[in-house]
């Protein structure tokens, strides 16, 4: 199926904060691609500095495909939402901006796997430069006590639960369906990626695994979602999963995750030898199901 006339088949989005020279590597492996019908919005949430010298690219490269909208208000969702509200192609591809592309066929591999209607939405392989799998086969999920599950080093195509920021794509139809990303994930560790994807499967699509979709995610330690300091990345790993928790699976399935990180948070209180570190993320369970009273915050904005 190809995309209507004057829509492009596929719509790459790259939000960005703060990341300089690997964002502009990132940007160029994209248009030095062999697909021939995408366009490429890069939604930048940049301070000043860095938001000059990525509108200084933008006009360097000249490229028609290219397509940038800066925000002032930072936040992931918020900036996959503002470029799925722009974008028109019948397939959307999201990208880390600290990726590599192994392959200049890589955009091609991602639209490939739409010629089966029943696929919603695809994710690939990703090597990770310091995230190790925590799984023995190819997986994307949230355990029943909430941790995250993930081995994106396989190299067979098979479905699976969950897409991957760094890299996933969904058919625009399916969008269209559940709607945007959710803002109530905020800082890091968001699980908005996962919990978009649920939604799409819970609406009757195929999400798969295509390792041809091959990249390198840096991890990049600064920029984008990046916290330096460990308890605030727990603290907002603690207050998303709760959200995800009792959004997806209900208050039943609330005490299992209440023991998991009840125990994850008396190791890092060992660990880090504060005992108010449990107090912490007790706190951060509370955000979470403060944010879930609220209800969802995941509706596309009017452009």
């Amino acid at each position: 199926m190809r995309a209507s006339p004057g829509v492009p088949e596929l719509s790459v989005i790259i939000p960005t904060l703060n990341r300089g020279r690997l964002f502009h590597d990132s940007v160029r492996q994209v248009l030095g691609q062999r697909f021939p019908d995408f366009d490429l919005w890069l939604v930048d949430q940049s301070d000043p500095d860095q938001r000059a010298a990525n509108e200084a690219l933008v006009a360097e490269l000249g490229d028609p495909r290219v397509h940038y909208l800066h925000l002032a208000v930072k936040g992931l969702p918020n900036a996959r939402n503002e470029g799925l509200a722009r974008a028109r192609g019948r397939i959307v591809l999201f990208l880390d901006d600290d990726v590599i592309l192994l392959d200049d066929r890589f955009l091609d591999a991602h639209v490939r796997p739409y010629e089966d209607p029943a696929v919603g939405g695809v994710t690939g392989r990703i090597v990770e430069r310091s995230v190790r799998p925590n799984a023995k086969e190819t997986a994307a999920h949230i355990s029943a006590g909430g941790r995250t599950i993930t081995n994106m080093w396989g190299t067979e195509r098979r479905p699976i639960e969950s897409c991957k920021g760094a890299n996933m794509s969904y058919r625009r139809a399916a969008i269209d369906e559940v709607g945007g990303f959710d803002r109530r994930y905020t800082g890091t560790a968001l699980l908005e990626d996962t919990d978009f994807s649920y939604r799409i499967r819970a609406a009757g699509w195929t999400l798969l695994y295509e390792p041809a979709c091959e990249l390198v995610h840096l991890s990049a330690p600064s920029g984008g979602v990046r916290v330096e300091d460990a308890l605030r990345g727990e603290t907002w790993r603690f207050r998303n999963t709760a959200y995800f928790v009792l959004k997806h699976r209900g208050r039943r399935a609330f005490p299992r995750f209440l023991s998991t990180f009840g125990a994850i948070a008396a190791a890092r209180a060992a660990r880090w030898r504060d005992p108010g570190v449990v107090t912490t993320l007790a706190g951060a369970i509370r955000a979470g199901v403060e944010d879930w009273r609220k209800g969802p915050d995941q509706a596309l904005p009017s452009v």
